[in-house]
């Protein structure tokens, strides 16, 4: 009878005082679309973030209305963190199509993310995601090695160490399922390596999205306090860049102008623009729907918009 009382005893105390979690890798997969929601790149994508990236947890929203995911990537990425603990985040889908959309509304207060977290969503979240001051954006220029370091300003004690947000295609169901396969391609491709690099998926993304009449953008906007890059497992920074030798077998085109405008989406002049000068050709990548812009790459870092008049097409 006395051990009887023990035993219930200590369950009452493990109740009312739970141990704290176990620190974990987790990550929340959300596909909304046409074709990128089979039920085999589901287990794919599960099976490669536990089998090669050590993630403890996945999470593959199944029942959940594209209405929902803005909500439920809330409660996700702003869940109190533990010691070591690590958030990966994969949103793709519509925008827009028979009233189904999987961005945030105009009203949704932007996400705090709590641990150190790696989001690849639909530009629609670019600006839904707070990042700490200090925090860079890549839109028409490469990240290089030694300057991810974010320029530190004031940084509240409560912010993750690291933060990377990579933009995807919204609202066309084949853009979204192809540039999803880039990044699955990707990611079993440096399986052996177990590191998801955001620039090296962005580079991915920049170079083999090669499909005309869309108007996306790849983008990535990455918060990096300094923290040695061991403690970010599976997040991290590759060395060499695996986009340059694809880009290298593109022909060059000439410029009409000396002094070519870059500009940061294929809207062109609503956006400030890098004017590169000189004669050195580029490369063109694909053409917006109305083929009145061509997204290219002049050099080895630098992508962005150039009007179609300015080049000998």
């Amino acid at each position: 009878m006395k051990r009887i009382f023990i035993i219930a005893w200590a369950l009452t105390l493990a109740a009312l005082y739970p141990m704290s979690a176990k620190a974990g890798t987790e990550a929340l997969i959300s596909f909304h679309g046409t074709d990128n929601g089979s039920w085999e790149r589901r287990f794919a994508i599960k099976e490669l973030l536990s089998g090669h990236y050590g993630f403890d947890e996945v999470n593959i929203l199944t029942d959940a209305t594209a209405e929902e995911v803005p909500n439920l990537v809330r409660k996700f990425l702003e869940a109190p963190r533990r010691n070591g603990d690590k958030r990966f985040v994969w949103v793709s889908g519509l925008q827009g199509a028979q009233g189904k959309t999987v961005c945030p509304s105009l009203n949704y207060a932007p996400v705090q993310p709590a641990a150190p977290s790696l989001i690849l969503a639909p530009n629609c979240y670019l600006g839904s995601i707070r990042f700490p001051q200090g925090a860079r954006h890549y839109s028409l220029t490469t990240p290089k090695l030694h300057r991810v370091s974010a320029r530190l300003g004031r940084i509240d004690a409560s912010d993750p160490a690291w933060v990377a947000l990579l933009t995807l295609p919204v609202g066309n169901n084949r853009f979204i399922t192809r540039a999803d396969t880039l990044v699955f391609n990707k990611l079993t491709a440096g399986k052996e390596k177990g590191v998801m690099d955001p620039n090296q998926i962005l580079q991915t993304l920049r170079s083999d999205f090669r499909w005309n009449g869309s108007s996306y953008t790849p983008t990535l906007d990455l918060f990096h306090r300094g923290t040695e890059l061991d403690q970010l497992g599976p997040f991290g920074f590759l060395q060499g860049d695996t986009a340059q030798p694809r880009l290298d077998r593109i022909k060059p085109t000439k410029r009409r102008i000396r002094k070519l405008s870059l500009y940061p989406t294929s809207f062109g002049h609503r956006g400030s623009a890098i004017v590169v000068p000189g004669t050195e050709p580029v490369r063109v990548l694909r053409s917006d729907r109305t083929g009145g812009m061509r997204y290219v790459t002049i050099g080895d870092n630098l992508f962005g918009w150039v009007p179609s008049h300015d080049l000998q097409l």
